[in-house]
């Protein structure tokens, strides 16, 4: 037996036979920590806070009851489902292949009929209930394994034994559970641990809360219904008799829901606000702040702030755009565990039909809005002193003839060119923007890539569209200089813009 390890192609360290087998074995487990959850089957749930009531996590589920908590997970949740997602094929050292992108699409294929949406919701549901289990279904299709179905389930029928490997707790064995087969489940779990395999959950850390704000909810409804009426005060002749008195309160009783009684003649009745009573009635505020505190701790929980769900009297924008950052950290945090899953699913479907080819790989990406990029682009040109016609604006955004007018430029907008004229080159050559921003464009890219710009500025002079701009740009530098194409792609992709606008100016 070889005492030592290659490091490296040319490094063998010899740690000896002793110490070798003292790297490669287990040290620490549950088994020889004598720890009792390895002698009783499946793992017991280690949350503090359902161990401590003695309850499951079909708890957590009544919790979604409760206004303040369905609002901030859907304010956390609809942030990430509003952003864009897509399968891409995937590369291996940064090239593609026709197979990788024949399975992309045999993907994608089969999950047009999967319900991605409600997929994606149960997958972002893992923060609050720790996990997300789901179960794949396959079909042999046209030579292949084809994805047919991903069914979200619920955690509590799951549990995990000492390897911390997931097991599915049948009717037939609850104790040590099913082992389930390769390619069948994935999950979506909520930052576990070795010691907490079934996630941390979000919704247990705000039980507390929500029985409490139930409970002072309950005090704070009685209270209101107490003191928030009038008194009835009820004042009978002196010698009535117990009947006259019985048939006053009853008249009281009855006010309470109609405010209308027949009393006997000579008894009174009065209306005392809690002002005229002799007694203290209290204050509503100590309620009021018990609410809000607890609502102020499911916001801090669930969403990692309290500003984007609720703004008090002290709030202000600086505050508001610190708490919306730190949500958004959340939400991608949860958009990165939900690519893990998907990742996952990719390499599944790669195992089983191309175990040769990288696998497909997911992302989000957020939508943009073309009207709006147009509209800063032509912005940015206006500013910078080029004119543009009506034709224009009533071909790139749908107006009317008769509905638009393009004033002329005034003497403020004549300053502005100025301006702009100044930091680049001489203000008065208006018809120069382009040359002038080619030339800048050199400045920024001296040295080895004035070569490229010169041949990009040529086949800017031969091609009629952006599209072929682009696709000719990329056939001239990829080969060459693949490093620095990003950088040229940008820079004349502005260029191609500008052209364009002037272009169109000229129409």
């Amino acid at each position: 037996m070889a005492s030592g390890l290659w490091v490296s192609p040319t490094r063998y360290l010899d740690f000896g036979e002793q110490k070798l087998r003292g790297l490669t074995r287990e040290v620490a487990s549950r088994t020889l920590a004598w720890d009792f959850s390895a002698l009783i089957g499946l793992l017991p749930d280690p949350d503090p806070i359902l161990r401590k009531r003695g309850d499951g996590a079909e708890i957590l589920e009544e919790l979604t009851a409760d206004g303040k908590v369905l609002t901030a997970i859907q304010t956390r949740k609809l942030g990430s489902l509003k952003r864009e997602y897509e399968f891409t094929a995937g590369t291996q050292d940064g090239q593609t292949d026709a197979r990788a992108e024949q399975l992309c699409k045999d993907l994608l294929a089969d999950l047009e009929d999967v319900g991605m949406q409600d997929l994606l919701s149960g997958l972002l549901d893992a923060p609050y209930y720790g996990m997300t289990p789901a179960e794949l279904f396959w079909e042999p299709r046209d030579g292949s394994i084809r994805l047919t179905r991903i069914r979200v389930l619920p955690n509590r029928w799951f549990g995990f034994d000492q390897e911390n490997n997931p097991r599915f707790r049948s009717i037939a064995n609850q104790t040590e559970g099913d082992e389930i087969p390769w390619g069948k489940m994935v999950f979506a779990r909520h930052f576990p641990t070795y010691d907490n395999p079934f996630g941390l959950r979000l919704l247990s850390r705000c039980l507390w809360p929500v029985a409490f704000k139930k409970g002072g909810t309950k005090f704070w409804v009685t209270f209101c219904e107490k003191y928030g009426m009038p008194f009835l005060v009820g004042k009978y002749r002196q010698g009535a008799s117990d009947a006259e008195q019985k048939t006053l309160l009853s008249a009281l009783a009855k006010m309470v829901q109609d405010a209308v009684a027949v009393i006997p003649e000579g008894n009174v009745i009065e209306f005392l606000d809690k002002n005229g009573s002799s007694g203290s009635s209290g204050s509503t505020d100590t309620f009021d702040r018990l609410r809000n505190a607890m609502d102020a701790e499911i916001s801090q929980v669930l969403m990692g702030q309290t500003l984007t769900a609720q703004v008090g009297d002290t709030g202000s924008y600086a505050a508001s755009k610190t708490h919306e950052d730190v949500l958004e950290d959340y939400r991608e945090a949860d958009q990165r565990l939900v690519k893990g899953v998907m990742d996952e699913i990719g390499r599944i479907y790669r195992d089983i039909n191309a175990p040769e080819v990288p696998a497909p790989v997911f992302s989000w990406f957020e939508s943009e809005d073309p009207q709006t990029d147009f509209a800063d682009r032509d912005k940015t040109l206006t500013d910078s002193g080029l004119k543009i016609k009506k034709a224009y604006y009533v071909r790139r955004y749908g107006f009317q003839e008769d509905e638009i007018e393009v004033a002329e430029s005034t003497a403020s907008a004549e300053d502005d060119r100025r301006k702009v004229g100044q930091e680049f080159a001489e203000p008065e050559n208006a018809a120069s923007v382009e040359e002038v921003l080619l030339a800048w464009a050199k400045e920024q890219t001296a040295g080895p890539a004035a070569t490229m710009i010169d041949a990009a500025e040529a086949l800017l002079g031969q091609v009629e569209s952006l599209e072929e701009f682009r696709d000719r740009l990329i056939e001239l530098f990829a080969a060459s200089e693949p490093e620095r194409l990003g950088t040229i792609m940008a820079r004349m992709e502005l260029l191609g813009n500008l052209a364009g606008r002037l272009e169109a100016s000229g129409e």
